[in-house]
């Protein structure tokens, strides 16, 4: 249950995380970055998207969300396999020349076959620390020569429900989705937008996301809010510092001091998740593009496939 305290956790967080932003990798992390992207160097299709899913398996001991502002998560009682195969079929109906990347351990998925659109691929990775290797991981991506044309990064339970290719021709590097909801981050890292146009000020953006990462893991005040944020958290409080740190954000693009530019999206539009079970309707795709099924709203998939199915998709 939210109280005010609650709610006041939250900002303290994001305050604390704004102090930890930074713009400069130390050289071993820019090292580790560089090495993960030699090994993300594979033959694509050609394309105008990409779509990349990070998911990796957390062991069973780590596998609980237990933080301030989020209790009772379990990822052990979510059935990821599933959830990516209806992610990667709504994607592939949504954008049908699109490239799906899902970039995983070495032991997940092994159900789901790559082919001439789709990318399993597999990395080395610390399966207690979830939210950093995908920080990492993206990081390494936008290094990589997979970042050959305009990317979205999504979450596994974030579904993109229509064609999404007219936001790249936005001038921007990176997109954002923000909210103003009390109680909750304003900036949700479950949905990236990385613009090919200027590969160079996206990278800096990444960087400056894992620095701010490591930074915030020294950081007292966040160590006063939350424990082990390499497992839970801590990509929320980085991007949220890398972002500029504000508790709200307007629709807009910025230009940041390191000369990215930051288009702040609103996520009722590109990462929807603050609605009712009966608003999965025929009417959803008319009003996003991004459905973010965050948390127990996974248990209206099947209202999700009915909805789709009013324009046309086949599960």
């Amino acid at each position: 249950m939210w109280t005010e305290q609650t709610f006041q956790l939250v900002r303290d967080g994001i305050d604390a995380a704004k102090k930890c932003k930074r713009l400069q990798l130390p050289e071993d992390y820019a090292r580790l970055v560089k090495e993960r992207a030699q090994s993300l160097n594979t033959h694509l299709s050609p394309s105008n998207l990409n779509i990349v899913i990070f998911h990796i398996k957390v062991p069973e001991h780590a596998s609980k969300i237990d933080t301030p502002d989020i209790r009772g998560g379990d990822h052990n009682t979510i059935d990821y396999d599933k959830l990516l195969d209806l992610n990667v079929k709504i994607a592939r109906w949504s954008q049908p020349d699109a490239n799906i990347l899902v970039l995983t351990d070495l032991k997940s998925f092994s159900n789901i076959p790559s082919d001439d659109r789709l990318r399993i691929i597999r990395l080395e990775c610390n399966g207690e620390e979830p939210m950093f290797e995908r920080v990492v991981t993206m990081a390494a991506y936008v290094n990589s020569k997979l970042f050959s044309c305009s990317t979205i990064f999504l979450d596994i339970d974030a579904f993109l429900i229509r064609p999404i290719n007219d936001i790249f021709l936005e001038d921007f590097d990176i997109g954002l989705t923000h909210r103003h909801i009390v109680g909750q981050m304003a900036i949700n890292e479950g949905v990236i937008f990385a613009n090919v146009k200027n590969i160079a000020s996206v990278q800096l953006f990444f960087n400056s996301y894992l620095a701010s990462y490591l930074a915030a893991e020294e950081s007292d005040e966040v160590k006063k809010i939350y424990s082990n944020i390499r497992r839970w958290r801590g990509g929320q409080l980085a991007i949220n510092a890398a972002a500029g740190g504000f508790q709200f954000y307007q629709t807009s693009v910025e230009k940041t001091e390191y000369g990215a530019r930051i288009a702040y999206l609103p996520c009722s539009k590109y990462n929807l998740s603050q609605i009712s079970e009966q608003e999965v309707d025929q009417n959803l795709r008319e009003r996003c593009c991004v459905l973010h099924l965050k948390g127990n709203r996974k248990g209206w998939i099947k209202r999700l496939i009915t909805s789709l199915e009013h324009w046309g998709y086949i599960n």
